[in-house]
């Protein structure tokens, strides 16, 4: 879960993954989103002004989430049409590119430069560095610093200046929602652990992997590789991983787009891991879509974070993963921040 308020002291114009009204500050000149779990997007629904500067997929994936209900009884065909939460958020969106050190007028004579940076969360998951009027600040989001991306970021050409001893950051804005030590694993070990418990299964087991947020999908590239086999999704994370293609179909946004969803060899389409065939040993598939390859044989994958010292799991319940975007969970939805701003002060 977010523990960040959004304001950044040293920026006080701007506005990072928090974007309801904060009594005693003026609207922010420019908001900024790391990624798309829904803790991260607090205040988005009414939002109506300035710009939101995020990442390219971010941009994408967002414009494109739906509430568990709507989708499902699209898919249902209850409802005649998609409700895109977030469409009305389309002409504010500034999708920006990766590692490019970006120039941004707030207002005259206010200017600050602004660095979008990997954060080895989820897809279009980034960091920003914020420059400007002899300040800088780094702004983690939600990253998952293993020791390579730790090591990697210190040889970034625009963080070789701070990590070199040249500049100076004034404050670096950290994900706290782990502030006691826990030990986690890499994404490496992680994924060999799995691949060694399914080898354990007969070739012809079916597995269902519940990918219930965005940030599984090093987990089905590795399955799919391993296994052999396509990943069967429902037409909503189809739909939504497909965004990822550029305008043409060829150019991605993320790196992990073209095993995901396919590219181009020449004038030759080849398939990504993902497909709406329900043929295949793997499911992603959300529950309660009624795939008719899931029967009481199938195998379940449930992720978990970590092991305590004892050996009991922790399952991944929503720490840095955001709430359930793709997952069932009852919702409130208010029409205003005002409605919401009154209930907080009770």
């Amino acid at each position: 879960m977010s523990t960040f308020g959004g304001v950044v002291l040293e920026f006080p114009d701007v506005r990072v993954d928090y974007f309801r009204h904060i009594p005693g500050r003026r609207p922010p000149l420019a908001c900024f989103l790391s990624h798309i779990h829904s803790d991260h997007l607090t205040g988005l629904d009414t939002l109506k002004s300035p710009f939101i500067y995020c990442s390219a997929t971010t941009e994408r994936l967002l414009l494109r989430l739906e509430r568990y209900p709507h989708r499902l009884n699209f898919a249902l065909g209850k409802l005649e049409s998609r409700k895109l939460h977030y469409k009305h958020l389309k002409n504010l969106l500034k999708p920006l590119p990766l590692d490019i050190r970006i120039p941004i007028e707030l207002e005259p004579g206010n200017n600050i430069h602004v660095t979008l940076i990997d954060a080895n969360h989820c897809v279009g998951a980034v960091m920003f560095l914020i420059e400007g009027s002899g300040k800088a600040i780094l702004y983690t989001g939600d990253i998952r610093s293993e020791p390579w991306f730790v090591n990697g970021l210190t040889r970034h050409p625009v963080m070789l200046p701070y990590s070199s001893g040249l500049k100076r950051l004034d404050c670096v804005y950290l994900d706290t929602s782990h502030t006691e030590p826990v030990e986690f694993p890499t994404k490496a070990e992680g994924l060999k652990e799995l691949l060694q418990k399914v080898s354990q299964y007969p070739p012809d087991t079916v597995f269902h992997f519940s990918a219930w947020t965005f940030g599984y999908e090093l987990v089905w590239i590795a399955l799919s590789t391993y296994l052999e086999s396509r990943i069967h999704v429902d037409d909503y994370k189809w739909r939504l991983y497909q965004s990822m293609k550029g305008d043409s179909g060829v150019r991605f946004h993320t790196p992990e787009g073209p095993a995901l969803t396919g590219y181009l060899c020449g004038n030759t389409p080849q398939d990504g891991c993902l497909t709406r065939s329900t043929k295949v040993r793997i499911h992603s598939c959300e529950k309660g879509m009624q795939c008719e390859a899931i029967t009481d044989k199938t195998v379940w994958i449930r992720p978990i974070v970590t092991r305590t010292e004892l050996g009991a799991e922790i399952a991944e319940i929503g720490v840095g993963g955001g709430g359930g975007d793709l997952a069932k969970r009852p919702e409130l939805e208010f029409d205003n921040d005002a409605v919401i701003d009154k209930l907080l002060d009770q």
